[in-house]
């Protein structure tokens, strides 16, 4: 719920808050009524601000301004003014406050799942493209530093030498002048082997570097680091070819970086590295070493199915009244394409959308998600923002299929008539056009907080008065006949 105030314009006072509007300010309601709305505001603000309501004779929205709170904690604010008007005698206006400083939080929360996808997502290509033991651990460094988010990545190989040198096998980011002339031992004597790359290869346990200024045993490199803007790590250890060891480390230029989630990723990439130096040194036949490849990717793009789904169900816990729904899609959706005979590698990217393609309600406020009536004109509006929005956090992660896209185009219709783009017939991808029919029969079929479920077979029975007009006819056949003559079934949402 949005704050909501009321303002009497003659004395300035505050007439009438809502619940939020008490959260928001951290006064009572009794506190905030009767008092000047001036004094929510910071004092260089308040005479501009007063000056502008006294003018306001349209609907507005204020931007750059915060709102003071008791606690004189400023929070930035956007503030939309209806149309003042007059009430007994006296001039009101009423307004509400949009929170800012919780959009740039989902902003910067999103932000950090991208990457992480995205990252995930490039190592996966890596480990399956590889074609040598050295470039698959250079592909991989590359991989987790392309986009800056940790300044370096470095395998190093521990060897069977007198003072037990650790080797810098692959490594990359923008710090990489880190590793010229860097001395690294696994040796528990040398002072060399009692940094975190060392002791996870002497341990084979996972260390975590929270800060490289305070951090015991880091003494000899800290200067380096310090110049290479190094503050936090993690190195992995890995075993291949029985005996041999290993480590993967990354590092941030910020201090206590790396989470739970990013732990398992650069554990399980460091486990792929082991398996792919493995491979090569057995030096497999070219059929074999192109099946592991496969099998490979194959497991890395389900891992990464498996995080987007986390992802997705992120987004679905927002609003209890569409949890599964996505999945569902992905059911209806696949059912289409298997009948149309597409390939496996097709169908994967179809399912893969499908169980994504609402991630951009991420960005939607939970009361106009769970509304339980019709949505109005400007709400609808901000709604169908969501195809958008949903393309921007998956155009960058390299996908081997147009994942994006698909999603920027499932409410996209054959005569024009859907949106954000408004595409026509063979404009819209294939998949995009299953996906519209599969997400229009899933949403009738199912209860929404504004009606009831109507069932799958008015579902059916919009979908074929929209055959050849909205939808295209060839998937509107398939999907009826799927459910009418094969007794295709969907499984019962999560919430009954």
């Amino acid at each position: 719920m949005f704050p909501l105030f009321a303002i009497d314009m003659a004395s300035g006072q505050l007439l009438d808050v809502n619940r939020a509007s008490e959260l928001l300010t951290g006064y009572d309601r009794a506190e905030l009524i009767g008092m000047s709305y001036q004094l929510l505001f910071p004092e260089n603000e308040r005479s501009s601000l007063h000056t502008t309501l006294l003018t306001v004779s349209t609907p507005a929205v204020l931007k750059d301004l915060y709102i003071q709170t008791k606690t004189m904690q400023l929070i930035p604010v956007e503030v939309s003014l209806a149309t003042m008007f007059e009430n007994q005698g006296s001039y009101q206006l009423i307004g509400s406050f949009r929170n800012l400083q919780t959009i740039a939080d989902t902003e910067y929360e999103l932000a950090a799942k991208k990457w992480e996808l995205s990252a995930y997502a490039s190592a996966a290509l890596a480990l399956s493209q590889a074609s040598s033991a050295e470039e698959l651990m250079q592909l991989v460094c590359e991989a987790l530093t392309h986009e800056h988010r940790y300044v370096l990545a470095w395998v190093g190989i521990a060897e069977n030498t007198a003072d037990k040198r650790v080797r810098i096998a692959a490594g990359s980011g923008c710090s990489k002048n880190y590793l010229t002339d860097l001395s690294v031992s696994w040796a528990e004597d040398s002072p060399w082997g009692q940094g975190p790359t060392g002791l996870a290869i002497r341990s084979g346990l996972t260390l975590m570097m929270k800060d490289a200024e305070t951090h015991p045993g880091f003494t000899p490199w800290s200067e380096k680091a310090k110049q290479e803007n190094i503050r936090a790590s993690v190195a992995v250890p890995f075993k291949y070819q029985h005996e041999q060891h290993g480590a993967l480390t990354v590092y941030s230029s910020e201090p206590e970086t790396f989470g739970k989630t990013m732990l398992e990723l650069f554990e399980h990439l460091a486990g792929e590295i082991a398996h792919g130096l493995n491979k090569f040194a057995q030096n497999a036949v070219i059929d074999s070493e192109r099946q592991q490849r496969e099998a490979a990717q194959l497991n890395l793009s389900n891992a990464l199915g498996a995080a987007i789904r986390a992802m997705a169900k992120t987004m679905e816990n927002r609003d209890p009244y569409t949890s599964g729904h996505q999945d569902r899609v992905s059911v209806i959706a696949c059912g289409i394409a298997q009948r149309l005979g597409w390939s496996s590698d097709r169908l994967q990217a179809l399912q893969m959308a499908a169980v994504v393609h609402d991630i951009g309600k991420i960005a939607i406020p939970i009361e106009i998600l769970t509304k339980p009536k019709r949505l109005s004109d400007a709400e609808f509006l901000l709604m169908s923002e969501h195809p958008y929005t949903g393309y921007t956090i998956l155009k960058d992660i390299p996908f081997p299929w147009p994942v994006a896209e698909i999603v920027y185009q499932h409410h996209e219709k054959i005569d024009g008539s859907g949106y954000p783009r408004g595409l026509q017939g063979n404009e819209i991808l294939p998949e995009a056009r299953v996906l519209a029919i599969a997400d229009i029969v899933e949403a009738m079929a199912s209860y929404r907080p504004y009606r009831p479920a109507l069932g799958i077979e008015k579902a059916l029975h919009e979908i074929e008065l929209l055959a050849g007009k909205q939808l295209d006819a060839e998937y509107v056949a398939i999907c009826t006949r799927m459910f009418r003559e094969e007794n295709f079934a969907l499984p019962l949402p999560d919430h009954l």
